[in-house]
C-alpha cells in the first residue's frame, strides 16, 4: 500500500488526496499570461477569482501554478478537490475544516464534527470559526477545484458565507466547469472579482506551439498550427491528445482536416486515434483502469491482472498521455476526464460484460487495503448492493469499538437507508453509532424497530440491543435505569462479540461515580484494563481510562492519574490511529489532571486535541469534568470573553440534552467568574434564574440531585460572601467541607478549604485564614494540586506568600517542607498561560490599529462580541484576536478594565 501523508482529519490517502494539488509536470507549459493577471505583482489581483471552463481546458494545471507562485512569494496556501460526495453538507464542511487545517493544524476533525453538531447554524458558526483560526498577520489563498460537483443549496450557501465574511488576509480561487450559483455583484462592484473562462483559457499561438513543439518535440507548419488552433480552440486536453496523434500518424494532414470535421466529438475522436497507435495489450489496460477515479500500482494489477503496465504507470505521465499524478512520492495517479470518460465509453461498447467483474476486482482490493468507502462504491457500481451491505457489516463494529465513530458515520452515507434497513445487523450499528454520538432520539427510534424484529433476532442480538439501550439511559444520565439493565443482562452476555460484557460492565461504574464510590469505579476500570488491548476492546478501555483518570482527580492524585492514563494512551496507540475518538477523549482527561498540576500549557494542547470530541461523544460527567478548568483557562489566559462564550455553549448543549448536572456545574463556573470581574448584580440574576428553573423543575433521582445541590451550594457561598456575609458563608462552607471529606472528594474539600481560606481574608482573619490553607495542604495526598490555590486570586497568593516565610511550617517535620515546595510552585508566576501582560509603558492611540479601534468604540458602547461581529461583518473569532491584541497594549486583562484604561487615555469620549 502506498504511503500517504498524514493529517489531523484521518489517516485514509484519499482525504489526503483531496487536499493534494495536481503535480505540475516539470516541462508543462507556464501559462504566464494568466498568472500575471491572476496573481498580480505581490499579492493576487482579486479577493475573488473565478476559474470556470469545460473539461480539459487546464483549469487544475493553472490553479496548481497560482498555487505553486503564490506559495513562492510566502502565502499560505491550502487546496482542496471537490466530488459528489461533498454534496453531503457535513461532509463538505469536514473537508472544508480539513482544507484550513493546512493553515492551521489547531484546526482538527473532532473540532469540525462538534461545531455541526451545534445546532441549526453549524454551517455558519463553523466559517466564522475557521476565519478566526487565520493569523492577521499572515496572507493566504484557498484553492477550491471542481466546484461544479457540487449541486445541494446548503452547500453553496456555505460558499456564500465563506465570501460574505471573507477577511482582507485570505484570498479564494474556484474553479468550475460551471458559474457557481453564488451572488458576485459585492466582489464586482468593488473591483475585486477576477472571472476566467474558456475564452481567457484557451491556449493562443504561442503557447499552442510551446505544447507541439516544446514539450511534445513535434515539427508544425504554420498551416497546421493555424487549424488547430481554430479546430479546438485553444482547448488544453484536445490539444496535447492531437499531438499524441500527429505523433504517431502516417498521414498528419488528414488528421488534422478529419479534426476539424469532428468538433463535436473531438475527444473521443482523438481518444480512437490515440488509442489506436497504441500496442494493443496498453490500450486494453487504460479502458480497464479508466473505471477508478484513482489509481496507484498494487490496484491497478489487482483490477487488471496486467503486470506490465501497473508498474509503470510514471511512464505512461512521461509519454505525456493524459495521466496525472496526485502525490509528491508518484504513488497515485488519475487520467484526465476527458480521456477516461471517452476510454469508458469505449469499453462499455465493446467490453461491458467486463464491467462488474473490473469493479468488484477494484472492492475487493479496497477492502483489502481497509479503505472501505471505496470498496463499498465498487461493490454498488458492480451493482452488488447486498455485498456492499455485508461489507458495512463486517466493517462497521470495527470502526465503532477502535473509536473511529466518525469514519462509520461515512460509510453509512454511501448506502441508501432503505438498503441499509435490511440488515438487522447493520441497524444494531446503526443504533450504537446514534447512542455514541449522543444522538439519541434517532437511537430510541432505531432500538424500537429492532424490538419489533425481537424474535428473528439471534440470541447474542437481543443481548446486544439491551446493552445499547443501557448505554442509551448512561449518555441521558439515567444511570440508575443503566445500571438495572446491566443486572437483568450481563449474566446472560455470550462470549462473543468480545467487547459486549465490558461495554456492560462499565455502566455500573458510572452510576458508582456518581454516587462517590471511588474503591468500586477503580476496581471495575483496572479489571477492564487489565485485559489484554486487542482492536475490538480499544473503545471500552478508553472508557475505562477515562473513569480511571476522573476518580484520579476527584482524589487530588493527579500525579499518579497522569502516569497511569498516559500508560493507558500509549497502550491504545499501539492499535489504533491517534484520530480514534477514543484516544481524543482520553486525551481531554488527561489535559484536566494536567490542569490542577499548574501544567497549563500542556493542558491546553491536549484540550485542544481532545476537547471538541467531548461536544459529541462524551458522557455528562466527562464533560463537567473539563468544563471548570477549560472555563478557567480561558479567564486566566485573558480570555474572559472566550470563557463566556464557552459557557454560554456549555448551557445550550445542556439544554439540547436534558443534561440538569451539566447546567448546575455552568451556573457555578458563570457565578463564580462573574464575580471575578466584579460584576455582582449579574451573579445574582444568573443564580436567581437557576433558582426559578429548579423550583418548575420535576425532582430528578437522588444522586443527580446530589449532584446538582453540590454546585449550587457552592455558588451561593460565593455569592453569599460578595455580597459580604462572610459570616454566614463560612458556616456553609464547614458543612460543605464536611460532606466532600466524608465522601472522599479530596480535590472538592480542598477547593472549599481555599474558599474558606477567602473567606476569613475578608473579615481579617489571617490565622483562622492560614488555618484553612494548610488545612487544604494536608489534604493533598500528593503535594501535588497547584492551580485550584491560584485560581481563588492573588488574596490567597499573598495569604500563601505569607504562610511560606512562617518560620514554624519551615521547622516542621517533612509534610512542611513539601508544603513548601508546593507554595513555591503555586505562587511562581505561570509563564505559559497566555495572559495578556502589560504594557509598562502604557498604550496610546496610535498603537492601536484601526480594527482594533473599531472594536474598542463598539465595546464602550457596551455591544456583545457577537454584536460586534455581526455590526462589523467579521467573524467573531476575529473580534477575540484583535481584542486580545488591544488588551495586551492597554495593559489589562479584561474587558471591564479595558473600558475604564480608554476613558482614562481619552481615546473614546
Amino acid at each position: 500500500m502506498p504511503a500517504s501523508s498524514e493529517n489531523r482529519f484521518g489517516s485514509t490517502p484519499m482525504i489526503a488526496l483531496g487536499l493534494t494539488p495536481p503535480h505540475l509536470v516539470e516541462d508543462s507549459v507556464l501559462r504566464e499570461r494568466l498568472l500575471q493577471k491572476a496573481c498580480g505583482e505581490q499579492l493576487p489581483a482579486a479577493h475573488l477569482c473565478l476559474v470556470t471552463a469545460p473539461a480539459g481546458y487546464g483549469k487544475s494545471t493553472f490553479l496548481a501554478q497560482c498555487r505553486q507562485r503564490l506559495q513562492d512569494r510566502g502565502l499560505a496556501t491550502a487546496w482542496l478537490t471537490l466530488d459528489e460526495e461533498d454534496n453531503e453538507e457535513g461532509l463538505f464542511f469536514y473537508c472544508l475544516g480539513a482544507a484550513f487545517g493546512q493553515f492551521n493544524p489547531a484546526v482538527t476533525g473532532e473540532l469540525v464534527e462538534r461545531r455541526l453538531t451545534a445546532g441549526e447554524f453549524s454551517g455558519r458558526h463553523l466559517i466564522t470559526e475557521l476565519l478566526g483560526f487565520l493569523d492577521t498577520s499572515q496572507h493566504y489563498a484557498l484553492f477550491l477545484d471542481d466546484y461544479h460537483h457540487i449541486h445541494n443549496p446548503a452547500v453553496h450557501e456555505a460558499l456564500r458565507l465563506l465570501l460574505l465574511h471573507l477577511p482582507g488576509n485570505l484570498y479564494l480561487f474556484i474553479g468550475s466547469r460551471s458559474m457557481p450559483p453564488v451572488p458576485l455583484s459585492r466582489y464586482s462592484a468593488a473591483g475585486d472579482l477576477l472571472l476566467l473562462d474558456s475564452g481567457d483559457l484557451g491556449f493562443d499561438r504561442e503557447e499552442t506551439r510551446a505544447l507541439l513543439c516544446d514539450v511534445n518535440h513535434l515539427q508544425v507548419s504554420g498551416e497546421e498550427m493555424a487549424l488547430l488552433c481554430e479546430s479546438t480552440g485553444g482547448w488544453a486536453a484536445v490539444l496535447q491528445l492531437a499531438a499524441l496523434s500527429m505523433q504517431g500518424s502516417a498521414d498528419r494532414s488528414r488528421l488534422v482536416s478529419a479534426l476539424s470535421a469532428n468538433s463535436g466529438s473531438v475527444a473521443d475522436f482523438l481518444t480512437e486515434e490515440v488509442v489506436a497507435q497504441m500496442p494493443g495489450t496498453l490500450a486494453g489496460f487504460l479502458r480497464r483502469i479508466a473505471i477508478l477515479d484513482r489509481f496507484c500500482a498494487s490496484l491497478c494489477l489487482a483490477v487488471t491482472g496486467d503486470r506490465e503496465h501497473s508498474f509503470e504507470l510514471a511512464r505512461l505521465q512521461d509519454s505525456r498521455l493524459p495521466v496525472q499524478s496526485l502525490d509528491e512520492s508518484g504513488d497515485w495517479y488519475r487520467l484526465h476526464p476527458l480521456f477516461r470518460n471517452a476510454l469508458v465509453r469505449q469499453l462499455e461498447s465493446t467490453r461491458a460484460e467486463d464491467l462488474v467483474g473490473l469493479h468488484r476486482r477494484a472492492s475487493t482490493w479496497f477492502e483489502k487495503h481497509g479503505l472501505m468507502a471505496e470498496a463499498i462504491q465498487h461493490s454498488i457500481s458492480a451493482g452488488d448492493e447486498g455485498r456492499a451491505l455485508e461489507l458495512l457489516d463486517e466493517e462497521g463494529i470495527s470502526l465503532l469499538v477502535q473509536g473511529y465513530v466518525s469514519r462509520f458515520l461515512g460509510l453509512v452515507r454511501r448506502l441508501p437507508e432503505s438498503l441499509l434497513r435490511e440488515s438487522q445487523g447493520t441497524l444494531i450499528q446503526l443504533a450504537w453509532l446514534q447512542v455514541l454520538c449522543n444522538r439519541l432520539a434517532q437511537a430510541r427510534r432505531l432500538l424500537e424497530e429492532l424490538k419489533s424484529r425481537r424474535y428473528s433476532l439471534e440470541p447474542a442480538q437481543w443481548v446486544e440491543v439491551n446493552c445499547i439501550e443501557a448505554n442509551l439511559y448512561a449518555y441521558d444520565d439515567q444511570l440508575d435505569k443503566a445500571a438495572q439493565l446491566t443486572d437483568t443482562w450481563l449474566p446472560r452476555c455470550p462470549p462473543e462479540p468480545v467487547y459486549l460484557r465490558d461495554c456492560f460492565r462499565l455502566l455500573p461504574g458510572m452510576l458508582h461515580y456518581v454516587r462517590r464510590e471511588y474503591a468500586q469505579v477503580l476496581e471495575i476500570a483496572r479489571e477492564v484494563l487489565a485485559a489484554p488491548t486487542v482492536p475490538k476492546q480499544v473503545y471500552n478501555q478508553a472508557w475505562a481510562a477515562c473513569l480511571a483518570a476522573l476518580v484520579y482527580l476527584a482524589g487530588a492524585r493527579l500525579k499518579e492519574g497522569i502516569g497511569y492514563v498516559e500508560q493507558q494512551l500509549d497502550n491504545i496507540l499501539r492499535h489504533v490511529m491517534p484520530n480514534s475518538e477514543g484516544v481524543a477523549l482520553l486525551e481531554s482527561m488527561t489535559g484536566l489532571l494536567c490542569y490542577q498540576r499548574g501544567e497549563l500549557q500542556r493542558a491546553e494542547t491536549l484540550f485542544q486535541r481532545g476537547l471538541e470530541a467531548l461536544r459529541v461523544y462524551a458522557t455528562v460527567d466527562m464533560v463537567i469534568g473539563v468544563l471548570s478548568a477549560r472555563a478557567r483557562l480561558l479567564h486566566g489566559a485573558g480570555d474572559t470573553q472566550g470563557a463566556l462564550d464557552y459557557l454560554d455553549e456549555m448551557q445550550a448543549l445542556a439544554e439540547e440534552r436534558g443534561w440538569t448536572r451539566l447546567r448546575a456545574c455552568v451556573v457555578h463556573e458563570r457565578v463564580r467568574l462573574l464575580l471575578a470581574l466584579g460584576e455582582l448584580g449579574r451573579a445574582r440574576a444568573c443564580f436567581d434564574e437557576w433558582q426559578h428553573h429548579w423550583e418548575i423543575l420535576p425532582r430528578p433521582s437522588g444522586y443527580t440531585q446530589a449532584n446538582i445541590e453540590e454546585w449550587i451550594g457552592v455558588a451561593e457561598v460565593r455569592l453569599i460572601l460578595a455580597e459580604g456575609d462572610a459570616v454566614k458563608a463560612a458556616v456553609l462552607l464547614k458543612a460543605l467541607i464536611g460532606e466532600s471529606v466524608e465522601n472522599d472528594q479530596v480535590l472538592r474539600a480542598m477547593e472549599l478549604q481555599v474558599l474558606l481560606a477567602k473567606t476569613y481574608l475578608s473579615e481579617n482573619k489571617p490565622d483562622q485564614a492560614k488555618q484553612a490553607l494548610m488545612d487544604a495542604l494536608a489534604l493533598d495526598p500528593e503535594s501535588g494540586a497547584i492551580q485550584l490555590f491560584r485560581d481563588e486570586g492573588e488574596a490567597v497568593i499573598a495569604a500563601l506568600t505569607a504562610l511560606r516565610q512562617d518560620p514554624g511550617l519551615s521547622a516542621g517535620p517533612e509534610p512542611g517542607e513539601l508544603w513548601q515546595q508546593q507554595i513555591d510552585t503555586i505562587i511562581t508566576p505561570d509563564q505559559t498561560a497566555g495572559e495578556a501582560k502589560p504594557d509598562p509603558a502604557g498604550a496610546g492611540f496610535g498603537e492601536l490599529s484601526k480594527m482594533e479601534l473599531a472594536i474598542l468604540a463598539l465595546v464602550v458602547e457596551g455591544y456583545s462580541n457577537k454584536e460586534i461581529s455581526e455590526r462589523l461583518v467579521v467573524p467573531i473569532d476575529t473580534v477575540k484576536t484583535h481584542l486580545k491584541s488591544a488588551y495586551g497594549k492597554l495593559g489589562v486583562s479584561r474587558r471591564t478594565q479595558a473600558v475604564r484604561r480608554l476613558l482614562q487615555l481619552g481615546i473614546f469620549e
